[in-house]
């Protein structure tokens, strides 16, 4: 497939991320984890990680916006790939019921006290897999896609898939920074986003929904 292949660094990153998630995993136990990659806070992290988290509740819908003055085709994929990855998250979480961290350390860890951020609505339940990290990670490899079918030349294109991943990345560990997922939900939630994502631009390279018409359509065009 033209898509994996020319976005072998992107996926490399993701596969690296995933081993050192599921590495940290084996060594540490599910609260002790949490409490290392949850101890280093600042008052400008506390702040960048608030707001930064919140591209995953509206980045799609800006993103989705913007490409329609692109290509429609696009911003469809970019729709499709969040859609279709925060379904099966969201079937996969009610089917778990999993606790959050506020609820699991009040729990079985009492005497710990989690550092909150002021102005952050905490949520209790309903924790595994991350959506806000599949929504990071279903948005980034879309995004890989309508680089990857660009103009743009190889090394910018490989800049754009390091920097996607690194916003992805990051979004899915200000989760965990946040006290509102552990690190084995931000690393179903990658492994959602990932394949689910991956599958839909499968689909669109295998039966060539790309070569339609409308894929090309813009708001541009609708204006002459």
């Amino acid at each position: 497939m033209h898509f994996f292949k020319s976005n072998i660094l992107f996926y490399s990153l993701t596969l690296l991320f995933i081993a050192a998630l599921a590495v940290l995993l084996c060594v540490f136990d599910k609260g002790g984890l949490h409490l290392w990659l949850n101890t280093y806070h600042t008052l400008w992290l506390d702040y960048t990680m608030r707001y930064f988290t919140l591209i995953a509740d509206y980045g799609v819908y800006v993103v989705a916006l913007g490409l329609m003055f692109y290509k429609a085709g696009s911003a469809v994929t970019v729709a499709a790939c969040n859609f279709l990855s925060s379904l099966f998250t969201q079937i996969i979480k009610h089917a778990v019921g999993a606790l959050r961290p506020a609820t699991w350390f009040a729990e079985n860890m009492p005497d710990v006290q989690l550092q909150f951020i002021d102005g952050v609505h905490i949520h209790f339940y309903n924790s595994f897999p991350s959506g806000h990290t599949t929504a990071f990670f279903a948005l980034a490899i879309a995004l890989c896609y309508v680089v990857s079918t660009s103009r743009l030349g190889t090394n910018k294109k490989r800049a754009w898939q390091c920097i996607l991943f690194l916003v992805a990345a990051i979004g899915g560990y200000s989760r965990i920074y946040l006290s509102q997922h552990f690190a084995a939900d931000v690393l179903a939630g990658c492994l959602v986003g990932t394949i689910v994502s991956s599958a839909v631009i499968f689909l669109i390279e295998t039966y060539r929904i790309d070569e339609y018409e409308w894929w090309s359509w813009h708001i541009s065009t609708a204006t002459h």
